[in-house]
């Protein structure tokens, strides 16, 4: 049953339009969109344009619309593209139909071979509260602020987490009227995060039943027509791609990357531009003590590692971090030799704490301060530079990637180790593992698994020539000389024994592992191995 006006609630659609949105879909030289709501007693919208200060007729672009039920109404959604535009050109646009018509607005066409240029980087600017009217006022100020500094830039881009719960609608509301009088003018390009997914299956007047969905389906709905539709078939929206002077830009949603992986892949090997940039919201080599990268990487190996993206902006754990450049996760110190995992930090004061630096950031700063995160992108031929900084001023990172001279400024080495060193989930076990690394016998990589656990708070209880380790839900005893080892699941025979060395029981590396579901790598590059696990449980044994 459609809503009545009387009905709707607050910040509800109605015949003027809002929610005005200026976008790329197409050739940004010649083309430019625009996205709008009204309520539903507007049957038809239309996009009037015309080249900024002349007194000539509007050109008209008709909206395709459709009619969209939410949680809480039923609005009708429209897109339309100003076509056949000039290049490097100011334009004036209005939206809506003859009798509830919206300002006075501008767009900027992108100029013929544009070879510098800039554009801003948020990501999780959230708001949950208050609950009924989300409060987007810190973004709002940001970009305000990051616009008044660096007028110039050219579009934002999102790495995710644009509302707190993109399936209610109040939400959706709380952000476009934190951001009206921004993205009418800037193109606002989005990558979508889990909080995109989110929603509850009441949301008001207090959230009832949290759920998840595998697509962000009314992200999906309100943005439609908003970005190329030249994404995997079924992820269209939340997986696109364009380009903006001599970068390209892919933008890859959390949902089902199993499926659209090759779509990236090829995305990128389609393109000549200089530059590949990439956003993927969940952070491939986290901050977060017990995060982990199975959920995406196994799949998104292809595209990022030998699709060669420069850089891969993540969002998602509220802090900062910059990786050394990786590629099949040993870590490089040249640009040409991997990828550059640009983690944002939160850009609405939202306090994440307990995050760490991993033995890939080469640069980092936990943001568990109530300040907002903003990135300025520069691209200036074959020169990219991000300065990174808070809403109070202070700068987190300036860092330059050089094409031409293959370099990254400030310098930073990654470490090259002479012995084999330990990591967990990045963390580097230092201090209960010194004198105790890693050693090959015979071609088999041997390590005191005990001490790894012991490190990461699972349980070991030492016995004369043996070790009982409990973790993740899992038991396994090992004992001295011998590859059969007792577990929970019966008796497992490993690969080779246990041996001795400095005091220490060391396990096979592969065998140990398995027993516990765990993953593990050895970076050559670097000589460490590292160890993970799916679980994102932190892993403390009790008294």
């Amino acid at each position: 049953m459609p809503f009545h006006q009387a009905q709707k609630p607050p910040r509800g659609s109605a015949a003027q339009p809002d929610h005005i949105m200026l976008s790329f879909s197409g050739d940004a030289h010649t083309q430019m969109s625009v996205t709008w709501r009204t309520d539903t007693t507007v049957e038809a919208g239309y996009l009037l344009y015309r080249e900024a200060g002349t007194a000539g007729d509007f050109l008209r672009a008709d909206a395709r619309s459709e009619i969209l039920q939410s949680d809480i109404d039923i609005s009708r959604f429209y897109w339309a593209a100003a076509q056949k535009l000039t290049p490097g050109t100011r334009y004036e646009y209005t939206v809506g139909c003859e009798n509830h018509r919206s300002e006075l607005f501008h767009l900027e066409t992108e100029p013929e071979d544009l070879q510098k240029f800039r554009f801003i980087v948020i990501s999780d600017h959230q708001k949950g509260q208050p609950h009924a009217l989300p409060d987007y006022s810190i973004v709002r100020r940001l970009l305000q602020n990051a616009l008044r500094d660096y007028p110039d830039c050219r579009f934002i881009l999102t790495v995710g987490d644009n509302c707190d719960n993109g399936q209610n609608e109040t939400q959706w509301n709380g952000m476009f009227e934190g951001l009206r009088g921004i993205i009418e003018s800037v193109p606002y390009m989005m990558c979508t995060g889990n909080h995109d997914n989110r929603g509850f299956l009441q949301y008001l007047p207090e959230p009832v039943g949290k759920f998840y969905l595998e697509h962000a389906d009314y992200f999906d709905a309100q943005f439609a027509h908003s970005y190329p539709r030249n994404g995997p078939e079924g992820y269209e929206t939340e997986n696109y791609s364009f380009d903006c002077g001599n970068a390209h830009f892919l933008v890859m949603g959390i949902n089902a990357p199993q499926t659209w992986a090759d779509w990236a892949y090829d995305d990128l090997q389609k393109s000549e531009k200089t530059w590949k940039l990439g956003c993927y919201h969940f952070p491939i080599y986290p901050l977060m003590p017990e995060g982990q990268n199975d959920d995406g990487y196994p799949w998104l190996r292809k595209p990022v590692g030998q699709g060669r993206l420069d850089i891969l902006f993540a969002g998602h754990e509220h802090s900062f971090a910059r990786t050394f450049p990786i590629q099949n996760d040993e870590l490089f110190d040249r640009p040409s030799e991997g990828t550059v995992h640009f983690i944002m930090g939160n850009s609405s004061a939202n306090i994440y704490i307990s995050n760490a630096q991993k033995v890939w950031h080469s640069c980092f700063y936990p943001q568990e301060e109530p300040v907002a995160m903003v990135s300025i992108v520069e691209i200036d031929g074959e020169v990219l530079r991000a300065h990174t900084y808070l809403d109070d001023g202070r700068v987190v990172d300036d860092f330059t990637l050089d094409k031409a001279n293959d370099r990254i400024l400030p310098p930073a080495l990654a470490p090259r180790y002479k012995r084999t060193k330990m990591a967990y989930k990045g963390d580097m076990l230092e201090l209960i593992a010194r004198g105790h690394g890693p050693m090959q016998v015979n071609g088999v990589w041997y390590a005191p698994f005990a001490l790894v656990i012991q490190y990461i708070g699972g349980a070991v209880e030492k016995r004369s020539g043996s070790v009982r380790v409990s973790v993740y839900d899992r038991h396994a005893t090992f004992t001295e000389g011998e590859r059969d080892v007792q577990t929970d699941r019966g008796i497992i025979t490993m690969s080779a024994e246990v041996l001795r060395e400095n005091g220490q029981l060391y396990m096979p590396v592969a065998d140990s592992a398995a027993i516990f579901g765990m993953q593990w790598y050895y970076a050559e590059q670097n000589n460490f191995i590292n160890w993970n696990h799916e679980s994102e449980n932190r892993t403390l044994s009790e008294n």
